[in-house]
């Protein structure tokens, strides 16, 4: 990983953190960690947002393994409810992708759900429903965390839309702007938002320069140009690492 010398270095970022399921994920895991691009651009420890783009699971699981950050990442609700795990997990993994199915394939899911839910509550993932009732309360521990200068996570895209064929990426939500500007409303400075990029081809994760959240004009216009610029800047740190991949091959 390229990240020595680098201004967060200097202000002492360390990979320990305050869940120790969180560290020996990391160092179970270091081995299959990426490179790591423009480590520079981080300049404090926290608080900050860090927008990437999903590849599946690729995406949370090398971003966490190759970034000596601790991250708190969003993550689907139904991932973090024992009740509704397993039906979302069939849905979204062991049927597309294991190709497991029926009652067979449910069972699996369930077993699983033992260990991913309590996984994920362990490392300390905010609980975010799209349509239901946990959204608030993940904003609420959002607002919390990032008072305490920690740092948060989240993978924006849309799952509901199609893949891009260019990007493996779908249209951003904009929830991360939506908090930049509760953030904002409760009295705290602009959040660096960071955006990351993660090409498994070349096994890589780039980070770009923050970008901060100034409201101007309308309230929602405003969200949302914030939204497709990050989504923007995510798109063009992947395309330069395909870029780089293609010229390797």
């Amino acid at each position: 990983m390229r990240a020595s010398g680098t201004p967060i270095v200097q202000v002492g970022e360390r990979r320990r953190t305050d869940s120790l399921v969180y560290d020996l994920a990391c160092l179970i895991g270091s081995p299959f960690s990426y490179d790591v691009l423009g480590f520079e651009n981080i300049q404090t420890p926290g608080p900050a947002i860090y927008i990437a783009n999903h590849l599946g699971p690729t995406g949370p699981i090398e971003t966490i393994l190759s970034i000596p950050i601790r991250f708190y990442p969003w993550a689907i609700g139904e991932m973090l409810d024992y009740a509704r795990a397993p039906q979302y997990l069939f849905d979204d993994f062991v049927h597309p992708v294991l190709h497991l199915k029926g009652r067979f394939g449910l069972k699996f899911s369930t077993l699983l759900t033992k260990i991913s839910v309590r996984l994920l509550r362990n490392i300390g993932a905010i609980p975010i429903d799209r349509f239901g009732g946990w959204a608030a309360e993940g904003f609420r521990l959002s607002i919390r965390l990032l008072e305490e200068s920690k740092n948060l996570l989240i993978f924006p895209e849309d799952p509901l839309l199609p893949l891009d064929p260019d990007t493996s990426m779908r249209h951003f939500m904009p929830g991360f702007a939506t908090l930049c500007s509760l953030f904002l409303s409760y009295g705290g400075n602009p959040l660096p938002v960071y955006p990351l990029a993660v090409h498994a081809g070349i096994e890589t994760v780039a980070i770009g320069k923050p970008e901060y959240f100034h409201p101007q004009g309308q309230h929602r216009q405003a969200i949302d140009a914030f939204s497709h610029l990050l989504e923007e800047r995510v798109i063009e740190l992947y395309l330069e690492l395909k870029r780089s991949a293609d010229t390797i091959e």
